[in-house]
């Protein structure tokens, strides 16, 4: 009985370090999704990173006609993000930026108003390092 309790006991030592082993792997792994924007409103978005690396990380919006900042916020946290609220803004062509490191990814923002109502379109842009 106390072999079978011991052999458990390992068993589940070699478990539990090979799942931490895979979760860690994979989170570091460059193609794994590290930024998400999601509309959660009329013109009202949240965009999150996850950061399990603890780089430095900042989180722009940019108006893409005179590459004005808009917004910026920086953060070195495991995950940070904002909910960012562009009601205000005139239509035009704008950009998420969120750069990671040595990553840049760029989720393009399109506001229009099409007659009374606003329109809000998303396109995401590929990440580049």
């Amino acid at each position: 009985m106390k072999t079978l309790l011991q052999t458990a006991a390992a068993l589940l030592f070699v478990a539990g370090s090979s799942l931490g082993l895979t979760s860690a792997a994979q989170a570091e792994t460059p193609s794994a999704q590290r930024v998400y924007v999601d509309q959660v409103g009329d013109r009202v978005y949240t965009v999150r990173v996850s950061n399990p690396t603890l780089q430095r990380g900042r989180v722009q919006l940019v108006r893409l006609s005179d590459n004005k900042l808009l917004y910026q916020g920086i953060s070195s946290r495991p995950s940070f993000g904002r909910k960012l609220n562009v009601q205000e803004l005139p239509d035009g062509q704008y950009a998420f930026v969120v750069k990671l490191g040595a990553e840049t990814h760029r989720i393009d923002l399109n506001l229009q108003t099409a007659s009374t109502e606003r329109v809000a379109e998303l396109h995401p842009v590929t990440a580049s390092r």
